[in-house]
């Protein structure tokens, strides 16, 4: 399964219509006749994408988008508009919807936009969620590398030039971003972001420059790019070292004049907006390697943010540990949950690979799968996602050792299944893993594999 989407449209027909589409490209899709019944499908479930018409009964979709915007931000929103009302989709893109398509629309574009929102909503928006006091724009911490970083964002917001974030992945990129964005003069204006790696190469000219009528197969309306859309507030470029090296040269002239084209248009269009990138490369080594361009890379670099990884900021494991505990008790409605003593001491000497993310992860995984009202080293798993196959220990102890992890792995794995009632795609979303890394460590580990893989 790709992802779970909920359409939410008055048209049976037209429901039936994307229901076949998207099941046909191994979707999961939910059906709701109204914004009324999305809402109350989205207070317990939880969807990868909302598809919703504009005009609906009840409550309508820009009404919807609204909601969606307040009580889960981190999904992505796209909007089905009849020609008359583009305006009110492309207003509704400027205070944060993901794309619209415009009836009658062409399968392959929807399929692509929902394709990018899907992808999108992998980054999860943290503004809005309840934190201890060293919370700040959803991120959490005291170190003096935090307090660092924290300064130079406030320098960065408080300047009109470009910021390159840079930092390994699960530092928090975006949410820097976003708390740029929100300090800053432009805080009014709309906060566009989109990931570069999830933009096919063919098609990143139409997505960030828009394109006219005509202008390819499936274009029937002409459509404003993010540039245009991104008039006057912030536009965040994600994975920035993604440009296709063909189209460097007219992101520069963006950044350089203002200027732009659409794809098969002639006028010539200006958009005023602060860019913000992020990349987890070093992209002075892509400039040296030939895979950037050097003048692109100094365009965009200039106020640099590096965000260290969470293994050079240890004291911020405590504060940032008991900020995603609430949450997470939170957001299962389970109550409020404590961390066993000594489980710091066992967090401290983990390397934390994949930084903040992985440690949101891991008490996410903690809350949904312990039994009592503390959380304990057991319950977090740590190493469960490590990769397989190293060679087998050498010494009977070491072996003893590794079969006893395996066989906590195994437990952990067949108390994830029974919890999702043997559904392993939402066993993998408990576990915080993919599906199809679930499957290759059943297959490693020898658990079975009961149950069933879609929804």
């Amino acid at each position: 399964m790709r992802g779970t989407i909920l359409v939410a449209e008055d048209d049976r027909n037209l429901r039936r219509v994307l229901h076949a589409m998207l099941t046909r490209e191994g979707y999961e899709v939910a059906q709701v006749q109204d914004g009324a019944a999305a809402v109350e499908w989205l207070a317990s479930l939880r969807a990868d994408a909302l598809i919703t018409d504009i005009r609906m009964p009840k409550m309508d979709g820009l009404a919807l988008f609204r909601h969606c915007r307040e009580k889960h931000p981190a999904l992505p929103v796209v909007l089905i508009t009849a020609f008359g009302r583009i305006e009110d989709a492309v207003e509704a893109m400027r205070g944060g919807a993901f794309d619209y398509i415009s009836k009658p629309f062409d399968e392959a574009e929807l399929l692509r936009v929902v394709g990018n929102a899907v992808a999108s909503s992998a980054v999860a928006d943290r503004e809005g969620a309840s934190a201890p006091v060293e919370e700040w724009f959803g991120m959490v911490g005291r170190s003096p590398a935090w307090i660092e970083v924290r300064r130079v964002i406030e320098k960065a917001a408080a300047s009109p030039f470009s910021v390159l974030i840079t930092g390994e992945t699960g530092t928090g990129k975006e949410l820097v971003a976003r708390a740029i964005h929100r300090i800053s003069p432009r805080r009014d204006g709309p906060f566009l972001k989109i990931n570069c790696a999830a933009v096919p190469p063919t098609l990143w000219e139409a997505e960030m420059f828009g394109y006219e009528k005509g202008a390819f197969t499936g274009a029937a309306q002409s459509k404003p790019g993010r540039f245009e859309l991104a008039d006057g507030g912030t536009f965040f470029l994600d994975e920035v070292g993604e440009v296709p090296p063909a189209v460097q040269g007219k992101l520069l002239r963006v950044l350089q004049d203002g200027e732009f084209e659409r794809v098969g248009g002639v006028k010539t269009l200006t958009a005023d907006l602060r860019l913000i990138c992020a990349s987890n490369r070093d992209l002075k080594r892509e400039t040296d390697r030939g895979r950037f361009r050097e003048d692109l890379f100094y365009r965009i670099n200039g106020i640099p943010v590096h965000l260290p990884p969470l293994r050079d900021r240890r004291e911020d494991l405590p504060p940032l540990a008991e900020y995603f505990l609430a949450r997470s008790c939170g957001e299962l409605g389970v109550p409020r949950k404590t961390l066993s003593p000594g489980i710091l001491d066992s967090m401290e000497r983990y390397p934390w690979p994949g930084n903040i993310r992985e440690l949101e992860n891991a008490l996410a995984r903690a809350v949904a799968l312990s039994e009592g009202g503390e959380i304990t080293p057991a319950d977090l798993c740590l190493g469960l996602a490590a990769p397989e196959g190293a060679p087998p220990p050498a010494t009977p102890e070491e072996q003893r050792f590794h079969e006893s992890v395996r066989e906590h792995k195994r437990a952990v794995i067949r108390k994830a299944i029974a919890k999702a009632g043997g559904n392993k795609t939402r066993a993998a979303e408990i576990l915080g893993l993919s599906p199809t890394y679930l499957s290759r460590l059943l297959r490693v580990l020898g658990v079975e594999g009961r149950g069933n893989d879609g929804g």
